[in-house]
């Protein structure tokens, strides 16, 4: 049975990765019960609308085979070329998907990596474990003797790697985060620049260009909505145009909270639990 998934994952699950049927099936519905040209384009930007990747989809898809394939290893070992092809065709399709198709909708920080491996070595434990009662079973008399550290070792590289790899990959040090802006700086001047006045050059770049938005969550940092021309290529026509004009003269709610919440601030007049509260919808 579990042969016969992987085998359909390969031939159906990974080619309607790329096919994107929820793309295509809205442009199939845009052009079949639809008028193009009676749509808004706030409507034609939502069917060719960017799409996320949704680890809490993807990821247990991709843990699913390889705990299919570390349990059944050394019950019927045909089943690990059919898990490489299906790593090697996931490979293939989920590197184009990212690259070319998927839009981070927010920044994770690269913490599902230390969690993912977490839960491979702990599935590699269930499959030794479940290898050792097999033995068992087969009535073998050392082989479990030979398997059973194993279980402890794996264990033990799950502490290593969270101790020598997860844990620190969470924090930055000054002699490091020093260098990595050294470096950027090089890379911002001018190439004309002498290499001792670039890090001064292209520092005062970067300053330039900063922005306050940089370190925040792209969802937290998307502007109100506008009025949109009817067709983008077209410019904007003399109705969209009065009312950018009308909305540009007003202030929207959400400036008006966060102009106070910079006001409050800045003054401290306000009581500490307003503070806090209004920083954190500044931040």
């Amino acid at each position: 049975y579990f042969l016969s998934l992987l085998i359909t994952k390969i031939l159906a699950g990974l080619p309607m990765v790329i096919l994107r049927g929820g793309a295509l099936s809205r442009m199939f519905l845009l052009r079949t019960c639809f008028n193009r040209k009676k749509l808004t384009q706030r409507e034609l930007d939502e069917v060719y609308r960017k799409e996320p990747l949704y680890f809490g989809w993807e990821y247990p898809t991709q843990m699913l085979v390889i705990m299919i394939a570390f349990a059944y290893a050394y019950i019927s070992p045909v089943i690990l070329p059919v898990a490489a092809a299906y790593f090697l065709g996931a490979l293939i399709v989920y590197k184009k998907q990212v690259l070319y198709v998927y839009t981070a909708t927010y920044e994770g920080g690269g913490r599902l990596f230390p969690v993912a491996c977490d839960k491979t070595l702990v599935g590699l434990i269930i499959s030794q474990l479940t290898f050792i009662g097999y033995s068992l079973i087969r009535k073998g008399q050392r082989q479990p003797l030979f398997l059973f550290p194993l279980p402890f070792i794996t264990t033990h590289m799950i502490y290593y790697f969270r101790e020598h790899y997860a844990t620190p990959s969470t924090k930055l040090s000054l002699e490091r985060a020093i260098e990595l802006d050294h470096v950027v700086h090089l890379k911002t001047a001018d190439r004309d620049a002498d290499e001792s006045d670039a890090s001064r050059v292209g520092k005062e770049k970067l300053a330039q260009r900063f922005k306050e938005e940089y370190y925040r969550q792209p969802v937290l940092t998307l502007e109100a909505g506008r009025p949109m021309p009817y067709r983008r290529e077209k410019g904007v026509d003399e109705l969209t145009a009065t009312a950018l004009k009308t909305l540009q003269a007003s202030v929207s709610r959400f400036q008006i909270m966060t102009d106070e919440a910079k006001q409050g601030v800045q003054s401290g007049s306000s009581s500490p639990r307003k503070n806090r509260g209004r920083r954190r919808l500044d931040v």
